[in-house]
């Protein structure tokens, strides 16, 4: 206890000297913040950190563009939207930069609290009042005039708390309780709880996909993995046609419908002339016609399409390659590390971001079916953003780890 009592004191007047030192000299307190965060840290470290705040900054950008019109018609404020995103924008940034500078052991127990918490705000769903529905999901909370959606944060607490039982468990994942018990418990419940209260088939869809990927990488035994394969699919399949939406998109994208201007087709005919519309190098900046609410959640799920319609396919091209870079920099920092619980969490953060882009513009394309999965970091969707920011600050905190000792510092 009294060993407890002067680590408490110690850090307070750590941090009291610190708070002095930014008042009596900010210039030289900056300096050193900078040399401590950026400086002193590896090439990929710096990349990721202009590569996600260049992401951020577009998005807000296609935010604007695309739904200024939309803002107008609601709340006659062409900046109402961009506004909300920007302000949840700066708190991601704010939260990742937090979280970039935790250990290894407050980032395992910012998972666990994460996922518990993510849990329970996805059970609240059944609560009259606080669920709110959108989309055919009903997986948002209303929270004091704000909407939450909790599977966006139950996403990362699953990816931190699997990866650390995995870790710990990995030379006896052979034993079906340290190892397929858990994820039935954690993946399937999790997904299972996605799926039944909100009723979001993408989503659990992207949580399954992640889940089978950490047992694989982690070496589950092939006969759970097989098994739990067949399952998910024969579930995946029996909610697909569980409800007429389901089934009438699902029957749309196999051109089984001749539904070509309306209902589901809607959105992704508009889509693909708006694409179409863009050219080689696009319209222009806010010029994009189809925003007029010819493409419904145009700055939502469907922001690809004023993406192409403006920047054209050289802009489409450019967005694609951006997630390909952030792609190729998260697997080098999961691969540069010898610790199991950085790699199989970094792996499943990477895969989140990149399968959720890949899905989202296959749908835009028309070469997936439209499953309601937002475009990381540029879609509209506050809570989209700042979970991915934050899974984000999770691997700049691993990418830190990494560095080596500062040689010199600043004269």
């Amino acid at each position: 206890m009294a060993t407890k009592t002067n680590r408490d004191k110690n850090i307070a007047n750590q941090r009291g000297s610190r708070f002095r030192e930014v008042i009596l000299n900010p210039r030289t307190s900056f300096l050193n913040w900078y040399d401590d965060y950026f400086r002193h840290q590896t090439r990929e470290f710096r990349y990721l950190v202009m590569l996600i705040v260049f992401l951020v900054c577009f998005g807000l950008v296609m935010v604007l563009s695309s739904s200024n019109v939309d803002s107008i018609i609601t709340s006659g404020n062409p900046f109402r939207s961009f506004a909300i995103q920007l302000a949840i924008g700066v708190a991601g940034i704010v939260a990742m930069f937090w979280l970039s500078n935790r250990d290894l052991e407050q980032i395992q127990r910012f998972g666990l609290r994460l996922f518990v918490i993510s849990l329970i705000g996805q059970c609240l769903l059944l609560i009259p009042g606080l669920g709110r529905s959108s989309g055919g999901n009903s997986n948002w909370i209303n929270f004091f005039g704000a909407t939450i959606q909790p599977s966006e944060f139950l996403k990362l607490g699953l990816i931190i708390y699997l990866a650390g039982v995995l870790s710990q468990n990995i030379d006896t994942l052979w034993d079906w309780r340290t190892g397929g018990l858990q994820i039935l418990i954690a993946g399937f419940g999790s997904a299972g709880l996605v799926l039944i209260i909100g009723s979001d088939l993408g989503t659990a869809a992207v949580i399954m996909v992640i889940v089978f990927a950490l047992a694989y990488l982690a070496g589950l035994p092939s006969v759970h993995l097989t098994k739990f394969v067949l399952i998910a699919g024969a579930v995946g399949l029996l909610a697909a046609v569980a409800t007429p939406s389901r089934v009438t998109r699902l029957l749309t994208f196999l051109n089984f419908s001749d539904t070509s201007d309306a209902g589901a087709n809607w959105q992704v005919s508009h889509g693909i002339w708006a694409l179409a519309s863009g050219g080689i190098f696009g319209t222009g900046l806010g010029q994009a016609k189809l925003n007029w609410g010819w493409v419904p959640e145009v700055e939502n799920d469907f922001i690809f399409t004023s993406i192409g319609e403006e920047w054209g396919f050289i802009g489409a091209v450019f967005v694609l390659l951006l997630f390909f870079a952030l792609f190729v920099m998260l697997r080098k920092i999961a691969n540069d590390s010898n610790n199991p619980f950085v790699s199989l969490t970094t792996f499943g953060i990477m895969l989140w971001i990149t399968l959720q882009a890949l899905i989202n513009i296959a749908v835009v394309l028309d070469l997936f079916p439209t499953l309601g999965v937002p475009l990381p970091l540029i879609s509209k969707g506050g809570s989209s953003l700042l979970a991915v920011l934050m899974a984000l600050g999770v691997v700049l905190s691993f990418a830190r780890s990494q560095a080596p000792a500062p040689v010199r510092k600043r004269r």
